[in-house]
């Protein structure tokens, strides 16, 4: 069986530090963490963790709540937490609030219960306040404001970005499909529609597709094609969707009418997942920074379990394009 003390000799640390470092004490730097805990998992060192959560208090266990798990860009930052927390000498459990208000409240309640350490959520909608300022220990808000800690990304930004990219590819015939009201500075349509009218150019098409469906019942392919009823499918030639999944129904309802992507009609999606890397053609999409969102996260929340005084409320994330085939016509030529 393994030993701290065989811990501290392979990182050449004392056994003191290997001790610090599993119970997260605050005067470790981030090197020296990293370094025991490789050591930690190569060796197979298996720490006391009953009796370092009686001596500290703490049960080293951080719950991570997402709105919804149907969504890839979720289970990748969820692994991206997972992976970051273990840097730390963290567990993680998870909640899948499933876009229900109620279960997201059971599950905060359930975290209290199993007295994690502290909280990473993704609220659903506009955040319960009276939730979540009634949270008492730790945590971290993602994408949405609360009045805890909180990461935003601007998906006005990720709006804008789509919108240069269409007009340096000199498209005016432009639609949008996605949900047409969101929260300041996280809404797509504002900021992909207000690039366009700095040139005079009006979006030929907006089409509601609610944010709240889930993967399994996700209405877009049935909007589109109702829209493509009673107008020219190839009338608008670049069209910009709130989501991958609701980018790949779009491409999939102009194939329907024999328009094919890009030589015909351009798309581009949002959250640049597994799907987007994978579709025929590949998807250009905006790219939220998973892994600089989860170190963040992460960072932000042990902070402030090991009681630092750090007065940053909210940290602010920028997404970037990433263009594949499905905005590049050259490809097809």
């Amino acid at each position: 069986m393994v030993t701290m003390e065989e811990v501290a000799k392979a990182a050449h640390v004392s056994r003191a530090t290997v001790s610090r470092v599993l119970s997260n004490h605050p005067s470790i730097k981030m090197e020296t963490r990293s370094n025991v805990m490789y050591w930690v998992k190569k060796l197979g060192y298996e720490p006391n963790q009953v009796a370092q959560s009686l001596a500290g208090n703490r049960t080293n266990i951080i719950g991570v709540l997402f709105s919804d798990l149907s969504n890839p860009l979720y289970a990748s930052l969820m692994a991206a937490i997972v992976h970051e927390a273990e840097k730390y000498g963290y567990n993680v459990i998870l909640g899948d609030a499933q876009r229900e208000k109620a279960r997201e409240v059971n599950i905060i309640n359930g975290f209290k219960r199993r007295k994690v350490d502290g909280i990473i959520v993704r609220p659903i909608g506009t955040p319960n306040k009276k939730v979540y300022s009634g949270i008492n220990i730790p945590m971290v808000s993602l994408f949405k404001q609360t009045e805890k800690k909180n990461i935003i990304i601007s998906s006005e930004m990720g709006g804008i970005q789509v919108a240069k990219h269409f007009l340096e590819l000199g498209h005016k015939n432009v639609g949008y499909i996605g949900p047409l009201k969101s929260l300041a500075g996280n809404n797509k349509l504002q900021g992909f529609r207000s690039e366009f009218e700095k040139y005079g150019i009006k979006l030929k098409a907006v089409l509601e597709c609610n944010q709240h469906e889930t993967a399994e019942n996700q209405k877009s392919f049935e909007i589109i094609n109702q829209y493509f009823e009673t107008h020219n499918p190839a009338k608008i030639t670049a069209w910009f969707a709130h989501s991958d999944l609701v980018a790949s129904d779009v491409i999939r309802s102009l194939a329907k009418h024999d328009i094919q992507v890009p030589r015909d009609v351009i798309v581009c999606g949002y959250n640049n997942t597994l799907l987007a890397k994978k579709m025929i053609p590949t998807l250009s999409s905006v790219a939220s920074p998973i892994e600089e969102l989860a170190e963040n996260a992460v960072s932000m929340l042990i902070n402030e379990i090991n009681g630092s005084n750090e007065e940053t409320e909210v940290i602010d994330l920028y997404p970037r394009l990433i263009v594949r085939e499905s905005t590049s016509k050259g490809l097809y030529k």
